[in-house]
């Protein structure tokens, strides 16, 4: 169901993969990801051409992960905007992407098989690797990379209408996908989040919500943190780690008919979080003091609400 969250700020949370929007600036549309199937993208088109005849500007990707870009190629009007980091790894998907991508849904959407067959993955023509800002009409918009959820991430925030789309950095419908992040940098995008001013967070996956939902991310990321700590400094391997930390996804609601796939995810995540404590810890052993950040991010310094907690999540985990 498309709701109006603000004035001309449009969403869809009911789609396959990840939530999308529309915003109609008076000067053209600009879209937040784009829906993975193609009958759910070419619904969307139909839905934004019933409400506007603007013409489609610009497709804002908040990462490369196929729930959020596959869609690109039923807006072929629109420039694609998205992180550096998100163009390094769109420019490599090739065959064996879409290999993956149709056995993956062989049988669960057969009709959306045959489509990807000629799947064409639509690249960013604009990049950026730390902070942008769009003015469109009487719109100020706010791409901002924070990184956590991939090298990709970025978050789009709306300061006037005191609106934030978070990307991945925030899901509430599912366990969040773990293998290509960094989880102190995601719990430092966290508590940046919640020194911003707004009043509506549209997650990634999930309901739009409050500021409420950054503490739950920010809860679940210490838990894995400290629990696998514990396990890598009690001589547990990355996948003794995996195997007896995979309780933790109880976290998250789960469908049963997805619980088999979301528990090998999740295991995979562990691993990769296993790798961070890991070099974490040697490097606290070889007295460097805090360990380097998978990626550096830049500073961020939009004007916040006021309040201090940066580095909070992190002096809990111990």
């Amino acid at each position: 169901m498309i709701r109006e969250i603000a004035p001309k700020i449009f969403v869809e949370t009911g789609y396959h993969g990840a939530n999308v929007a529309f915003i109609p600036t008076g000067e053209g549309v600009i879209l937040i990801d784009t829906p993975m199937l193609p009958n759910d993208a070419r619904a969307w088109l139909s839905e934004i051409q019933r409400y506007t005849d603007e013409p489609i500007l610009y497709i804002i990707n908040t990462d490369h992960h196929r729930a959020h870009i596959i869609g690109n190629q039923f807006f072929p009007m629109a420039r694609v905007l998205a992180h550096e980091h998100a163009w390094k790894e769109m420019k490599s998907y090739g065959d064996s992407f879409r290999t993956r991508l149709l056995n993956m849904y062989r049988e669960r959407n057969p009709p959306a098989v045959v489509e990807w067959r000629h799947l064409k993955i639509i690249k960013p023509q604009v990049t950026f690797t730390g902070r942008s800002t769009l003015f469109k009409g009487d719109l100020e918009i706010h791409f901002i990379s924070v990184g956590g959820h991939t090298p990709a991430t970025i978050i789009v925030y709306f300061p006037n209408e005191k609106i934030l789309f978070t990307g991945d950095v925030v899901i509430t419908d599912r366990p969040p996908f773990l293998s290509q992040g960094n989880t102190k940098q995601w719990l430092e995008a966290l508590s940046y989040l919640r020194r911003l001013r707004y009043d509506v967070l549209i997650p990634g996956h999930g309901e739009p919500t409050g500021k409420e939902a950054t503490d739950r991310m920010s809860e679940f990321l210490r838990l894995v943190r400290r629990h696998v700590r514990s396990a890598y400094l009690s001589g547990l391997s990355k996948s003794e780690t995996a195997s007896s930390l995979s309780h933790l996804i109880r976290f998250w609601p789960i469908p049963p008919e997805e619980k088999p796939k979301a528990d090998r995810r999740f295991k995979s995540g562990l691993g990769r979080v296993w790798n961070e404590i890991r070099a974490e810890e040697q490097a606290k052993a070889k007295g460097k003091g805090k360990p380097p950040a998978a990626s550096k991010r830049p500073a961020l310094s939009l004007e916040t609400d006021g309040s201090s907690d940066a580095g909070e999540d992190l002096e809990d985990e111990e």
